[in-house]
């Protein structure tokens, strides 16, 4: 499946793109009780959304619980921090197979306001 995500800025669209990854393996609401699983990942430039949904991917296939939302912000030291909110595996629907890699096609910079868009394959 080929996927595209657009936002204001790098951080932005790799949200976005994150958020996408996750509907479309599972569907459901995180549960305050499972918890948050927290990644840290350094990444800038180019680099910032393939190893933002590359973190999406670990998380769906290795977790006891299901990641069913992410936030994704840049912190002070540029790393980038990943919450994702979980839920028990046994109270989600399968919307999707799980993704086991991701192919970046394009990341770029449209428009005069600088917005930024992504389109990756997702291979399952």
């Amino acid at each position: 499946m080929i996927v595209e995500a657009w936002g204001p800025d790098d951080l932005a669209c790799a949200q976005e793109a994150a958020r996408a990854l996750i509907e479309l393996c599972i569907s459901g609401e995180p549960d305050p009780e499972a918890g948050l699983r927290v990644s840290r990942v350094s990444a800038t430039g180019s680099d910032l959304v393939p190893t933002v949904l590359d973190e999406v991917v670990f998380a769906l296939d290795t977790s006891e619980l299901a990641p069913v939302s992410v936030e994704v912000e840049r912190d002070v030291d540029s790393a980038v921090t990943l919450r994702f909110g979980l839920a028990q595996r046994g109270t989600v629907r399968l919307t999707g197979a799980a993704p086991k890699a991701i192919v970046m096609l394009a990341q770029e910079s449209v428009g005069a306001d600088g917005r930024s868009r992504c389109r990756f394959i997702v291979d399952v």
